[in-house]
């Protein structure tokens, strides 16, 4: 994965958090922008073009964890790492349930920020194109679908026609015809005034459920 193309919004209310990050992300090769609360932040996501979050939890006006909740319902196009100075147990997995990637804690040891960023980013973009891989296998299998539909009711339409040939020739010649009937389905023997019956008909003698 190539840093260079990757932006991050970086969210605390400590300036001097928010410069150590931004200064050791862009050392890293990210592209790094900052917001100075959880308000901010919000701003921020509906203007730049991030695509990941280091948000810290305990903020005035509205905090991380308000931030993450807002973002609840587009949460996959985001990657979010969560920042807090404590990480106890139930934080972590408050956080991690309502789908932040992970968190980092301060004090901060700047390699194992470097390392949850890497893995984070490396981990939502790996979903991500699995989700992408979804929308375009169901993309295709409602094109095919969707053809073989088309295909199917212009098949029907075409048959329809011949079984009306076929049943006008029937009434005109009962006796040489009879042979030729007992050939078909039940369902077939028949005439039939419209392509919808006959489609009907022809989907009973394909569910195997003739009357």
């Amino acid at each position: 994965m190539d840093t260079e193309r990757e932006r991050i919004l970086v969210v605390d209310d400590e300036e001097s958090i928010r410069l150590l990050l931004k200064q050791m992300l862009e050392d890293c090769g990210y592209s790094v922008v900052t917001a100075v609360d959880g308000e901010d932040a919000l701003r921020k996501l509906s203007l730049e073009e991030v695509r990941i979050v280091l948000l810290d939890i305990t903020m005035p006006k509205l905090s991380g964890i308000e931030v993450l909740k807002n973002l609840s319902e587009r949460l996959s196009d985001y990657c979010v790492i969560m920042i807090t100075a404590t990480a106890d147990i139930t934080t972590a997995v408050d956080i991690l349930k309502l789908g932040a990637y992970d968190y980092i804690t301060k004090p901060f040891d700047q390699e194992e920020v470097k390392r949850k960023v890497l893995e984070s980013t490396q981990k939502w973009h790996g979903l991500l194109q699995e989700k992408q891989r979804y929308v375009k296998l169901s993309e295709g299998f409602r094109e095919q679908t969707q053809r073989m539909q088309e295909q199917f009711a212009e098949l029907v339409k075409s048959l329809a026609r011949e079984h009306k040939l076929m049943m006008q020739s029937v009434a005109n010649q009962p006796k040489a015809s009879k042979e030729l009937l007992a050939r078909l389905p039940k369902e077939l023997q028949v005439p039939m005034s419209t392509v919808e019956e006959f489609r009907d008909a022809l989907i009973r003698i394909l569910k195997g459920t003739s009357l």
